[in-house]
């Protein structure tokens, strides 16, 4: 049987290797008297099993990794290997939930100068994850989720991994996009500032959530529901105000 038992994605990679199960023969005095079921150690795996596994795994976020930053794309892979070695999941889990963390911090401020395609395409699946959250959870659970990311909801492996898969690959693409543009870093403006929050008024936010959000309050109850407007809003802006939000959005949203 395989020993990978399982490898899902929450922006980390799960992994269970497991030993293989056989059944050996146990020799007495008596002479040949039952079976046992015993558990062997499973044999080292190579970077290219892990790495064919996570090709048939077909996660967008590690194809995304090995295309826009194949040095530490490898760099994972050895990583994730020697972590195999030990037989735990945790291991594995610990590793592969560091290196995107490294990723995301490493290169979170490329994020100023990535162009408006990819800023906007990476903006909306963080929509569509907090959309996915409020859905899902309560407020409590969703502004826990605003505040410590997805260990703060209650199943991400199970309700959210392709919503939560496709925040890591974008980000990943806007990375990517941010180092070949050769555009300057955009910083926002107070008009631009401005403007979002004209935009964010005419789609129903109101001061009080502006002001929860600006001062990150975290008790405040429609805290979400407030940043998934001031999302929108920086999606419905175009031009040099829409960049300059949408790419300061995501560049606190990676840096942390």
């Amino acid at each position: 049987m395989s020993n990978w038992k399982w490898l899902q994605v929450v922006a980390v990679v799960p992994v269970s290797i497991v030993g293989t199960k056989v059944l050996l023969p146990m020799f007495g005095a008596g002479g040949y008297h039952h079976y046992q079921l015993v558990e062997t150690p499973p044999p080292m795996l190579t970077t290219a099993d892990v790495d064919a596994e996570i090709r048939k795994r077909g996660l967008n976020i590690f194809q995304a990794i090995e295309e826009e930053f194949p040095d530490d794309y490898d760099v994972m892979l050895r990583k994730m290997t020697a972590a195999t070695h030990s037989g735990s999941t945790a291991d594995v889990r610990k590793v592969s939930s560091q290196a995107v963390a490294d990723l995301r911090h490493r290169y979170a401020a490329l994020l100023r100068s990535t162009p408006d395609s990819e800023a906007s395409q990476a903006l909306s699946a963080q929509l569509d994850m907090l959309n996915q959250v409020m859905a899902r959870e309560t407020p409590a659970s969703c502004n826990n989720f605003l505040r410590n990311g997805p260990d703060a909801i209650s199943a991400p492996g199970h309700d959210f991994s392709a919503d939560l898969d496709k925040v890591g690959a974008t980000l990943i693409r806007a990375f990517g996009a941010a180092e070949r543009s050769g555009l300057p870093a955009a910083m926002p403006v107070d008009q631009d500032w401005s403007m979002v929050a004209d935009a964010f008024a005419k789609i129903g936010g109101t001061p009080a959530e502006l002001d929860a959000i600006s001062n990150a309050r975290h008790d405040f109850p429609g805290l979400c529901p407030a940043m998934a407007k001031l999302y929108e809003a920086a999606l419905l802006l175009h031009g040099e105000a829409g960049w300059h939000i949408k790419t300061a959005l995501l560049y606190e949203l990676a840096r942390n």
